[in-house]
């Protein structure tokens, strides 16, 4: 791969980690992403400062787990109690009507309050209220003074999706409030349509106080992510951390993937969670496409040191009060600017929380400390959730400014308030005034996901390779792609033409060593036009009429070989040939060069098709037949040979010179039936291969031909259209060049992967999988070809099936391998250079296929996708997040022809990944590209495959 394929670091990414403080980010005008498209481009600069100062500070946390205490009391009996039951231990007093006609108010026995307290009130469940049925208020006692009543938020948005397994046991309620340090409270709950529920119960939480405390800064940073946490590996091999990390070491400087800044967190341990609280078969992934903003609606006066507890005040209340699994939300957000875990699983992956009913499964979710309709929130506090949400976002592959993602069957912005979702104060008047702000933050900390594409490059151009096996001598060889035969759109490079009738490109007839077109007009004088070399050219000199009257002309080369490029033509109504020989000033001299000409509807120069040094010709009969005529010593033509093939189908036949860039002259046809192109590659000997293409280009025009005329080697078209001469400029690209011998022995592997650029050194690498043993090796590619010996990064991957490299699937700027062991669940590998694998975790469920196809971004959107060859169906599983997969559809792509089905980086450049597949029959080798909506038509790139018997 050139230099200048290398990824870049932007300097942002150092932000968090290093502890720097920036005064203000690129404005999003400015960020430049060939992925992320914003919708509207902002004009002010978005400050991150604020944030970026609470990010270097460090705090007093509690030094070991610390666990809370819920007392609670029962207010009203459940459904159905006995009377016994009814009569005694309830612990309020209930007013028949006191809430007016048919309504009712209760009040509970006033309760003494430990520590920084937080309370709550529950009730039976099943049974869901509107927020309109219910009041709940409460007032603390402190020093033997009462305040006044303080409405405690209920919100029945607030919890699990519905029939999930966390549902089947919740309990609906109040928020949590947190009172503080306070001597006693009481609540009041009144129902202004009949009794209160039943099972009613006010939960008092004491968050509990650490024994010993710590000064910390946050453990989590998100750049140097290990595991998630209680996700163990299945046969994972023993690795160490990293030595070095792509964004800061000075030895790979300016040469790791580019990604989004990514911020510090305070882990779940930091503020003392006691993990036996939480239910740890409940933990599962799904999806995410937005994030939504929530406050937890309690004071907002606390101190630095109080939000721990704050914190283990709501996870108890949630998990034991509420009866939901964790704590609800993913992430929570202080005051002051510090960003804390929320719910356990990895701050990393797409943990389904329990915050927006309706759409916890395809969302996450941050809230912040505080009761936001009565106070506006810091600039910390908004500059973490811009930081926080473009990070998350980004791992998910989402733009942050997308004004319409599907979040389950709605769709919503990528960054909303609770109150989009539901009706709900949630995250109260002020808060919420900063959404669009949040959101103007996170798309300009965006720094899209280039650095995530899958990379197929090995060698001789940027463009994807194959990794292969010859199946004789066993030894690796690559198979390169160079962005396919293919011509530029045509260029109007003179008009005025409608009385010409010939237009004949040729190699170089004035001497200047550039292409050059002979021109005919209709009167009968000729004349030829310079090549400025660049595709233009100047007006016609050596004009005169000596092809009057001359039909078939074409460009021959030097058939005398004197130096200077001759033209071949037919006087009209004989068989007479005659060659005009070049003086090398753009006159010429006629001679006669043969007879028998006459059955001829078609002469096409071909320069040295034999490979004797000599320029030839191809005739084509009215019956359709084609004939090499070789050319021979001097002016002349050898005894003609026939040239198998279907030829009459065609309404054009040019050469002159390399299509394909293998420095084998090849000829470019038309298809009469719907204008399509084709090259037929040059084998040597007077030979064609399988045509390549097609090329749509050149419909609608005619008089095609052909010559080097613009600077790159390869033959260029010249056609016409209308009055107008176009030039289509060779790309100089080719479809699969020759075998490129690596000299790695790949006798004992049964598995080789193109990894991409594994250590992040601007070239790509290979991984091959030992047979007996399982171990992966890493070998480091020079961009040439050629691979360093081989490094044991992981062992025991014998019985991980559907292996595959899959490119930066957690958007670490590392590339990432994905796999199944066997019987279990299909499990992401995530890379780290030469220091090997960190341990694996579950990406999704089981898969049933045989075969792992990485394919980049399938969709579309930032997160990786992959596809799995399942008999001959194609399935797709869209990425979304760090090795997190969705649920599978079938495409439309019948594999029943092919044996071999690979997944490479986009072969043209421009966006979409792309299929390589080979026929089983015939060792045909086939691209099939993607497009937005699926797949397009298959081209022939290559043949004689058939020779390999691995290939990745």
């Amino acid at each position: 791969m050139p230099s200048n394929k290398a990824r870049y670091v932007t300097a942002c990414q150092q932000l968090l980690t290093l502890g720097l403080v920036l005064a203000a980010l690129t404005p999003a005008a400015s960020v430049v992403s060939i992925d992320v498209v914003h919708q509207a481009p902002l004009n002010t600069p978005t400050s991150l400062a604020a944030y970026a100062r609470a990010t270097t500070a460090t705090s007093v946390l509690p030094a070991t787990v610390v666990d809370p205490v819920v007392t609670e009391y029962a207010l009203t009996p459940p459904s159905g109690a006995s009377g016994k039951l009814i009569a005694s231990g309830l612990q309020a007093r209930v007013v028949a009507g006191g809430a007016g006609a048919g309504g009712s108010k209760l009040t509970s026995v006033p309760q003494k309050v430990t520590g920084y307290g937080a309370v709550g009130v529950t009730w039976q469940h099943g049974l869901e209220l509107a927020e309109s049925d219910i009041t709940v208020q409460v007032r603390t006692e402190t020093d033997s003074a009462w305040t006044s009543w303080m409405p405690v938020q209920y919100d029945a948005e607030h919890g699990p999706d519905p029939r999930s397994d966390e549902a089947r046991h919740a309990r609906p309620g109040t928020d949590a409030l947190l009172v503080g340090n306070v001597d006693g409270v009481q609540v009041r709950v009144t129902t202004p349509n009949g009794a209160p529920p039943p099972d009613l119960k006010l939960a008092v939480i004491a968050p509990g106080e650490p024994a010993t405390t710590k000064v910390e800064a946050p453990e989590i940073n998100t750049r140097e992510l290990d595991e998630a946490a209680g996700d163990g590996p299945v046969e994972e091999p023993p690795v160490e951390d990293p030595a070095t990390d792509p964004a800061t070491d000075p030895a790979i400087d300016l040469q790791a993937a580019t990604y989004t800044p990514k911020p510090v967190i305070y882990s779940r341990a930091q503020w003392g969670a006691d993990e036996k609280m939480r239910d740890k078969s409940s933990l599962h992934y799904f999806e995410v496409h937005a994030g939504f903003v929530h406050h937890t609606v309690n004071a907002n006066d606390y101190t630095e040191a109080e939000v721990p507890g704050l914190l283990r005040s709501i996870y108890a209340y949630h998990t034991k009060s509420r009866g939901w699994s964790d704590i609800g939300y993913n992430y929570l957000v202080d005051r002051f600017g510090r960003i804390w875990e929320g719910r356990y699983g990895g701050v990393d992956r797409p943990v389904v929380g329990a915050h927006t009913l309706g759409y916890n499964d395809y969302a996450f979710a941050m809230s912040a400390i505080g009761n936001f309709d009565i106070k506006k929130p810091p600039a910390a506090m908004v500059q973490a959730y811009g930081a926080l949400f473009a990070w998350k976002l980004s791992l998910h592959g989402v733009d942050a400014s997308s004004p319409s993602q599907l979040v389950g069957s709605k769709a919503f912005p990528a960054v909303n308030g609770h109150r989009d979702a539901a009706s709900t104060a949630c995250p109260g008047k002020y808060l919420y005034a900063k959404i669009a702000r949040i959101r103007q933050l996170a798309a300009a900390a965006q720094r899209g996901w280039a650095g995530r594409e899958l990379e197929s490059d090995l060698a001789s151009t940027a463009h994807p390779d194959l990794i292969v096996r010859n199946a004789t001598d066993k030894m690796g060889y690559i198979i390169p792609t160079g962005g396919l035969t293919a011509f530029a759109p045509g260029k109007s490079v003179a008009t005025g033409f409608a009385g010409v009738d010939t237009v004949v490109a040729s190699p170089d007839l004035t001497g200047d060593a550039k292409g050059d077109l002979l021109v005919r007009a209709k009167s009968g004088e000729a004349g030829v036009m310079p090549g400025a070399g660049d595709g233009t050219f100047g007006d016609p000199v050596k004009k005169s009429d000596l092809f009057a009257g001359y039909e078939l002309i074409t460009a021959v080369g030097d058939l005398d070989d004197d130096g200077n490029n001759d033209v071949v033509a037919r006087a009209g109504g004989t068989g007479r040939l005659d060659v005009f020989l070049g003086g090398g000033s753009g006159g010429f001299v006629r001679q006669e060069l043969g007879q028998g000409w006459g059955g001829y509807n078609r002469l096409v120069g071909a320069a040295d098709l034999t490979g004797d040094g000599e320029p030839d010709l191809i005739a084509r009969e009215t019956g359709g037949k084609v004939w090499l005529h070789a050319g021979g010593a001097g002016a002349s033509l050898k005894t003609r040979t026939q040239v198998a093939g279907a030829w009459k189908q065609f309404d054009t036949i040019t050469g002159f010179g390399d299509f394909n860039s293998d420095r084998v002259p090849d000829l470019y046809v038309r298809r009469t039936s719907d204008q399509m192109g084709f090259v037929l590659p040059g084998r040597g000997g007077g030979t064609f291969g399988h045509p390549l293409g097609p090329i749509v280009r050149t419909k609608d025009t005619y008089g095609i031909t052909a010559a080097p005329l613009v600077g790159g080697g390869g033959a260029d078209l010249v056609a016409r259209r209308g009055d107008a001469i176009l030039v289509l400029q060779n790309t100089n690209g080719f479809d699969t060049g020759r075998p490129i011998a690596t000299g790695v022995n790949l006798s004992t592997v049964n598995r080789v992967l193109n990894a991409g650029d594994w250590n992040r050194d601007g070239f790509g690498d290979i991984i091959t999988r030992e047979t007996a043993t399982g171990t992966l090796h890493l070998r480091l590619g020079n961009g040439k070809g050629a691979f360093a010996a081989p490094k044991a990064i992981a062992s025991g991957f014998s019985k991980v099936q559907l292996l595959a490299a899959v490119g930066d699937m957690t958007g670490d700027g590392w590339p990432d391998l994905m796999g199944q062991p066997a019987g279990s669940d299909m499990r992401i590998y995530p890379g780290r250079g030469v220091d090997g694998l960190r341990s694996g975790y579950v990406a999704a469920g089981r898969v049933t296929a045989s075969r792992q196809i990485p394919i980049g971004r399938y969709n579309t959107d930032g997160a990786p996708d992959l596809l799995f060859r399942n008999g001959s169906q194609l399935l797709l599983y869209p990425g979304n997040g760090p090795g997190g997969l969705t649920g599978s559809k079938t495409l439309s792509l019948n594999l029943t022809p092919y044996d071999w089905v690979i997944g490479i980086s986009d072969i043209g450049l421009v966006g979409h990944a792309d299929l390589i597949v080979r026929d089983k029959a015939s060792g045909y080798l086939y691209l099939v590209p993607t497009t937005p909506t699926g797949f397009g038509k298959r081209r022939f790139i290559g043949d004689g495959m058939g020779a390999y018997d691995l290939a990745g």
